[in-house]
C-alpha cells in the first residue's frame, strides 16, 4: 500500500517542482509597490503618446490596490491634448514574471517583475473617465516573449470611447514586493 501511494505521489510532485515559482505563488496573499518615478510612455496607433508617472501599493490576494499619479496626453505633432491625475480604483490582475534578476544581472530579492493591470480613474479639468491601465516591468527570470515586442516594458492606458494607447513604449518602473 505504501508503494501504491508512493507511485502515485511521486509524478505529482515532479510535476509541482517543475512549475515556476510565479505560477504557484499566485495564489500566496503577497503585497507589492509599483514605482513610476520616471515616466512611463504608451503610445496609440495613430502616434499619440500618454505619459505616466506615479505609485500603487497592492495586494493580490484578495486583490485590491490604491495608488495614484499623473499622466500627460501628447499628440504625434507634440502638442499636448490634456493630461491630469490619475487615482487606482482596484487590481484586475498580476501576472509575475519573478524576482531578483534581469537579463541574468542579480537584483534585490523582492525586486520584481511582471504585468499590472489596474482599474482607475482620470482626472483632468473637464471631468473624471474611468480607464484601464496596465504597466509592464520585464525584471525577473520568466518575462514572457511577448514582453519584448509591442508590449515591452512601459505602460498601456486604455479610456473607453476616448483613445487606446495599447503599445507600451519604454519606461521606468520596478515592482517591489513588500510581504
Amino acid at each position: 500500500m505504501r508503494r501504491l501511494i508512493l507511485l502515485l505521489l511521486l509524478p505529482a510532485a515532479a510535476v509541482l517542482a517543475l512549475l515556476p515559482s510565479s505560477v504557484m505563488a499566485d495564489s500566496a496573499k503577497h503585497t507589492y509597490t509599483l514605482e513610476m518615478e520616471g515616466p512611463n510612455f504608451g503610445a496609440a496607433a495613430n502616434g499619440d503618446m500618454a505619459t505616466i508617472t506615479g505609485h500603487v501599493d497592492f495586494s493580490v490576494n484578495p486583490k485590491s490596490a490604491t495608488g495614484s499619479g499623473t499622466f500627460t496626453h501628447t499628440a504625434s505633432n507634440g502638442t499636448v491634448r490634456g493630461g491630469g491625475t490619475w487615482t487606482a480604483n482596484d487590481l484586475l490582475d498580476y501576472q509575475s514574471y519573478g524576482c531578483g534578476i534581469v537579463f541574468d544581472i542579480p537584483l534585490p530579492p523582492n525586486f520584481c517583475g511582471g504585468k499590472v493591470k489596474l482599474d482607475v480613474t482620470l482626472t483632468t479639468h473637464r471631468g473624471q473617465l474611468p480607464a484601464t491601465m496596465t504597466v509592464i516591468c520585464i525584471i525577473g527570470p520568466n518575462p514572457p516573449d511577448s514582453a519584448f515586442s509591442t508590449h515591452s516594458e512601459g505602460v498601456q492606458l486604455v479610456i473607453p470611447g476616448v483613445i487606446n494607447f495599447n503599445h507600451s513604449a519604454g519606461g521606468d518602473n520596478v515592482i517591489i514586493q513588500t510581504s
